[in-house]
């Protein structure tokens, strides 16, 4: 597959480059200097220009900057590089690396994982959470407003930057297709050429922008991540590794402005949707059946990244049955609630979010977190934010119905009751409306 080449010269003089295979590992702590004398010396401006020219554009950013950020060695720069270039160029491009003045990771640096911190299991997740297992009975909207999503470990493995051995990770396996790049007109190409001169936000936005629309649009016919409602079988068109790949590499992107500027607050919703865009290649691939590595894990740990930014943004259903395959269901029912408190207010999606809470919570949690959805829906519907559509308003009237049937086959006498009646308070509410 051909490799993106800026269509400028000018862009050569002032990106700078690093190379290893896309997909590469990150071996050994640190980023020390590794490998014989003679790695020590080699030319740092002709490593630049060497990696834009050869092959930059599997790590997006192009200057180089995720392998100085996570510690390549020399020797794992070099085993790659030759790959490509002669020994003398390699070696360049390691003394290029080398001018990179910045704070470093290691291998096992999860982007953006919560503390860095993995935890074993989701009991753990809930006793850390709240002190207890069990939805918090005085728990408040402000107070689970306050609660950071990106503050608060998981039991959700966030990928690594880049390992040889799985897909877990955030290197793609390819470069960007050159598909993407050129449809509709270049917007793309365009966009990056720009970024890489800028490395603006405004710009990046730009980028992501057209690389989204590009991946996706029924007008490119090399798109892999075509989803068409005409057709009998809307995902003919999609390819989920291919569409996988290429959501990889605009991911990449966002992530290293956000490290480079040393962002960890969401910046935009456009720029963190992508996340959440890997994480549905891997749902389709596994609700195609499709033969794709870690396809489970993948899906639950882009979404859950790409929700931890933008909780408001995305349908909690989605990445509540992916914690659950995996068995996380205090997660999954965490992810619904916390969705709910931060949704617009005259949104359908609260009262998809309190279904959702009845049907993921376990048994023990279920009581108190659909008693919470119901009195944030109460809150909602007495400040006035109602569901402004017919159809919206018939469709919330359902999912409370849903939701109170859901959670009464986990519940028992005067629990099925109390429930029962904060169930029809709110469907009193709006049918008032």
């Amino acid at each position: 597959m051909p490799q993106y080449r800026p269509r400028s010269i000018v862009l050569v003089s002032v990106l700078f480059g690093a190379l290893t295979g896309c997909g590469d590992d990150l071996v050994g702590p640190g980023g020390a200097p590794e490998g014989p004398p003679d790695v020590l010396m080699g030319d740092a401006m002709a490593g630049r220009v060497a990696f834009v020219e050869e092959c930059g554009t599997c790590h997006s950013a192009l200057d180089g900057f995720d392998v100085a950020f996570f510690s390549f060695p020399d020797t794992t720069i070099v085993r790659r590089a030759v790959h490509h270039v002669d020994t003398a160029t390699a070696l360049d491009i390691v003394a290029h690396i080398r001018t990179f003045d910045i704070r470093q990771a290691t291998r096992t640096t999860r982007v953006f994982q919560p503390q860095q911190a993995l935890l074993g299991s989701d009991l753990e997740f809930g006793l850390g959470l709240f002190g207890q297992d069990g939805w918090p009975a005085d728990l408040t909207t402000d107070g689970l407003l306050a609660i950071n999503p990106r503050t608060v470990p998981v039991a959700v493995e966030f990928p690594v930057w880049s390992v040889e051995e799985s897909n877990i990770d955030w290197m793609p396996e390819l470069p960007v297709d050159e598909a993407l790049l050129d449809f509709n007109g270049g917007a793309a190409r365009f966009a990056l050429d720009r970024y890489y001169v800028t490395r603006s936000l405004e710009d990046l936005a730009q980028a992501v922008l057209a690389l989204r629309i590009s991946d996706r649009a029924r007008e490119n016919p090399d798109a892999p991540c075509i989803e068409d409602p005409s057709r009998d079988d809307p995902l003919a068109l999609f390819r989920s590794q291919e569409c996988f790949e290429a959501r990889r590499w605009t991911s990449t992107l966002v992530a290293q402005h956000m490290l480079r500027a040393g962002l960890v607050i969401p910046i935009s919703p456009v720029l963190h949707d992508v996340w959440w865009d890997v994480g549905n290649a891997a749902r389709r691939a596994v609700n195609r059946r499709d033969d794709f590595e870690n396809a489970e894990l993948n899906w639950a740990s882009w979404m859950y990244l790409g929700w931890s930014f933008a909780p408001q943004q995305h349908a909690s259903v989605y990445l509540g049955i992916a914690l659950n395959r995996l068995e996380l269901p205090r997660h999954a029912t965490f992810v619904a609630l916390r969705s709910q408190v931060a949704r617009p207010r005259r949104s359908i999606a609260p009262y998809r979010d309190v279904r959702n809470a009845a049907i993921f919570s376990p048994a023990t949690w279920t009581r108190a977190a659909v008693r919470f959805g119901f009195h944030q829906l109460l809150e909602r519907l007495e400040a006035g934010w109602v569901p402004d559509e017919e159809e919206a308003l018939a469709e919330a009237i359902e999912n409370v119905e849903e939701a109170y049937d859901v959670a009464a086959r986990k519940l028992f006498g005067i629990q099925t009751e109390e429930m029962l009646e904060l169930r029809d308070r709110v469907l009193e509410l709006l049918e008032q409306t």
